[in-house]
């Protein structure tokens, strides 16, 4: 028997041999499983909240999974050996507060890797000079959210093929990472301490290159106060900014002939500079609200 959708949750002890062949297959709540492995037929998986599960692996070359999702394994410490040969489908990975992964495999992550979330996992974060994931050319999407204990780190490379990047709370993270990311469309950055001071000093005009950014995303800056006047980049066209309580100035007067859409989320200082009519900045952002493209509920 072949099931499109298999969930287990809640149980004692799982064999291997009694796992039922499925193409989603979900596993949570096992709190006595240590080791697992992961079926040959199962093409999306997810394990969530088996706090003592140690060791993921891999029965043979052959298995068709493309997405994985471990979440709340607060002891699991190896993801499969080998994945480039046995994961060779896998396009997508997530990983959330799996504390003690310290690397990814001896070899890296699969070739085909697309997207790859990693959220709460310091050890593996700290240890993310050995990623190589500048070999992985099919990244498009990557998403980093740390907290904050990171060490510097002076040379970690990016592939140039992404289009997406979120990097939360990094506390070491510089503009040389960001630079030869030539493909990228969509940046969102938050509480990252390097990048404020360009943010304030001129970043944006330092990565002009940047040609392919079209959707900037700045939040959880508490200290930032103001970003520079330096043109944008040209390619941009959104401009989101939350929860910022200390900025005071936007670049306004620098908006390239692309921009379209603001958004100002919780940055009590800047409200009175928006207000409708009135504000500072009404005349340098009105032809956005004429377009109906800028929403007053935004300046909430």
């Amino acid at each position: 028997m072949f099931l499109e959708d298999f969930i287990m949750q809640e149980c004692d002890f799982i064999s291997p041999e009694f796992v039922p062949r499925a193409r989603q297959l979900s596993v949570s709540s096992f709190h006595n499983l240590t080791r697992f492995l992961i079926p040959t037929a199962t093409e999306r998986l997810y394990i969530w909240n088996c706090e003592n599960l140690e060791k993921l692996s891999v029965a043979c070359e052959g298995t068709q999974i493309t997405y994985l999702s471990i979440g709340h394994c607060e002891k699991l410490k190896w993801l499969p050996e080998h994945m480039q040969e046995l994961l060779p489908s896998l396009k997508e990975l997530y990983l959330s507060k799996c504390p003690e992964i310290e690397s990814f495999p001896e070899g890296g992550l699969p070739f085909n890797l697309q997207q790859l979330e990693i959220r709460h996992c310091t050890k593996l974060v700290n240890g993310r000079k050995e990623w190589r994931l500048q070999r992985l050319r099919c990244l498009r999407d990557l998403v980093i959210v740390h907290d904050g204990s990171d060490k510097e780190i002076e040379l970690w490379e990016l592939p140039c093929s992404i289009q997406n990047l979120t990097v939360c709370n990094l506390k070491t993270l510089s503009g040389k990472v960001l630079k030869s990311l030539t493909s990228l469309e969509c940046l969102c950055i938050g509480n990252l301490p390097q990048i404020q001071s360009m943010l304030e000093e001129g970043w944006f005009s330092s990565f002009s290159h940047l040609t392919s950014l079209q959707s900037l995303h700045i939040r959880n800056f508490p200290n930032l106060q103001s970003l520079s006047e330096s043109a944008l980049p040209s390619s941009l066209s959104e401009l989101t900014i939350k929860d910022c309580p200390n900025l005071q100035s936007l670049p306004v007067k620098g908006m390239p002939s692309s921009f379209s859409k603001l958004h100002i989320y919780n940055c009590p200082l800047l409200r009175p500079l928006l207000e409708f009519d009135k504000g500072k900045y009404w005349p340098n952002i009105d032809k956005f609200c004429c377009n109906s493209l800028l929403n007053r509920q935004s300046l909430e």
